[in-house]
Protein backbone atom coordinates (compact mmCIF):
# COMPACT_ATOMS: atom_id res chain seq x y z
CA UNK A 1 0.00 0.00 0.00
CA UNK A 2 1.03 3.39 -1.15
CA UNK A 3 -0.18 6.48 1.05
CA UNK A 4 0.07 9.99 -0.54
CA UNK A 5 0.02 12.79 1.41
CA UNK A 6 -1.71 15.11 -0.64
CA UNK A 7 -4.62 11.86 -0.77
CA UNK A 8 -5.39 12.83 2.16
CA UNK A 9 -8.79 14.25 4.00
CA UNK A 10 -8.20 17.90 5.38
CA UNK A 11 -10.24 18.13 8.75
CA UNK A 12 -10.14 21.06 11.63
CA UNK A 13 -10.53 19.77 15.27
CA UNK A 14 -11.23 22.43 17.73
CA UNK A 15 -10.06 21.29 21.10
CA UNK A 16 -8.33 18.26 20.25
CA UNK A 17 -8.48 15.73 23.35
CA UNK A 18 -9.62 19.27 25.19
CA UNK A 19 -6.63 20.98 24.43
CA UNK A 20 -6.50 24.77 23.15
CA UNK A 21 -7.34 25.95 19.68
CA UNK A 22 -7.42 23.87 16.34
CA UNK A 23 -5.39 21.04 14.80
CA UNK A 24 -5.60 20.76 11.28
CA UNK A 25 -5.01 17.29 10.12
CA UNK A 26 -4.85 15.45 6.97
CA UNK A 27 -5.83 11.91 7.68
CA UNK A 28 -3.08 9.92 5.25
CA UNK A 29 -4.44 6.79 6.73
CA UNK A 30 -7.85 6.80 8.66
CA UNK A 31 -9.06 3.27 9.93
CA UNK A 32 -10.58 4.03 12.66
CA UNK A 33 -12.67 0.87 12.97
CA UNK A 34 -10.07 -1.13 12.74
CA UNK A 35 -10.20 -3.77 15.86
CA UNK A 36 -6.95 -6.15 15.01
CA UNK A 37 -3.12 -4.98 15.54
CA UNK A 38 -1.38 -2.63 12.79
CA UNK A 39 -1.71 0.85 11.72
CA UNK A 40 -5.04 2.58 12.30
CA UNK A 41 -4.14 6.27 11.12
CA UNK A 42 -1.16 8.32 10.09
CA UNK A 43 -2.07 12.18 10.55
CA UNK A 44 0.02 15.14 9.24
CA UNK A 45 -1.06 17.56 11.86
CA UNK A 46 -0.45 21.32 12.34
CA UNK A 47 -1.04 23.17 15.18
CA UNK A 48 -0.91 27.24 15.76
CA UNK A 49 1.12 29.22 18.49
CA UNK A 50 -0.66 28.42 21.60
CA UNK A 51 -2.17 25.61 20.37
CA UNK A 52 -2.65 22.08 22.08
CA UNK A 53 -3.37 18.81 22.19
CA UNK A 54 -5.41 17.88 25.49
CA UNK A 55 -3.36 14.81 28.08
CA UNK A 56 -5.16 11.88 26.97
CA UNK A 57 -3.83 8.64 27.81
CA UNK A 58 -3.93 5.15 25.49
CA UNK A 59 -5.15 1.33 26.45
CA UNK A 60 -4.44 -1.28 23.67
CA UNK A 61 -2.72 1.06 21.56
CA UNK A 62 0.47 3.12 20.95
CA UNK A 63 1.04 6.33 19.23
CA UNK A 64 4.06 7.85 17.80
CA UNK A 65 4.39 11.66 17.33
CA UNK A 66 7.13 12.89 14.85
CA UNK A 67 8.04 16.64 15.33
CA UNK A 68 8.67 18.12 11.51
CA UNK A 69 8.86 21.42 12.08
CA UNK A 70 8.45 24.08 15.51
CA UNK A 71 9.01 23.74 18.59
CA UNK A 72 6.72 22.84 22.04
CA UNK A 73 6.32 20.95 24.87
CA UNK A 74 5.01 16.95 25.29
CA UNK A 75 3.94 15.86 28.46
CA UNK A 76 4.78 12.19 29.06
CA UNK A 77 3.23 10.83 31.73
CA UNK A 78 3.30 14.09 33.41
CA UNK A 79 6.68 15.07 32.69
CA UNK A 80 6.76 18.12 30.48
CA UNK A 81 9.78 18.09 27.97
CA UNK A 82 10.74 20.45 25.18
CA UNK A 83 10.28 19.56 21.58
CA UNK A 84 11.73 19.97 18.43
CA UNK A 85 11.74 19.22 14.73
CA UNK A 86 13.46 15.64 14.63
CA UNK A 87 12.41 14.62 17.88
CA UNK A 88 10.29 11.25 18.42
CA UNK A 89 8.24 10.09 21.35
CA UNK A 90 6.52 7.03 21.82
CA UNK A 91 3.75 6.30 23.68
CA UNK A 92 3.12 3.24 24.60
CA UNK A 93 -0.37 0.92 25.86
CA UNK A 94 -1.01 2.45 29.54
CA UNK A 95 0.62 6.06 29.56
CA UNK A 96 -0.14 9.14 28.93
CA UNK A 97 0.95 12.47 27.02
CA UNK A 98 -0.01 15.81 25.78
CA UNK A 99 1.67 18.30 23.22
CA UNK A 100 1.30 22.32 23.56
CA UNK A 101 3.02 24.39 20.53
CA UNK A 102 5.15 26.89 22.66
CA UNK A 103 7.13 28.59 19.42
CA UNK A 104 5.90 31.71 17.53
CA UNK A 105 5.27 29.32 14.26
CA UNK A 106 3.07 26.78 13.36
CA UNK A 107 4.25 23.00 14.47
CA UNK A 108 4.16 20.00 12.32
CA UNK A 109 4.09 16.68 13.35
CA UNK A 110 3.07 13.80 12.10
CA UNK A 111 0.84 10.60 14.17
CA UNK A 112 1.65 7.42 13.70
CA UNK A 113 -1.27 5.22 15.91
CA UNK A 114 -1.50 1.49 16.00
CA UNK A 115 -3.51 -1.28 17.49
CA UNK A 116 -2.07 -3.77 19.51
CA UNK A 117 -2.17 -7.32 19.14
CA UNK A 118 -2.60 -10.29 21.97
CA UNK A 119 1.53 -10.96 23.18
CA UNK A 120 2.45 -14.43 22.75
Amino acid sequence: MLLKRGAGNLKKFEQCHEGAGALWCNEILADYAKTDAGFAFIHDNVIEPGASIGEHAHHGEEEVYVILSGRGVMRIDGVDTPVAEGDVCLTRSGHSHSLVNSGDAPMRFLVLHAKLGRRD
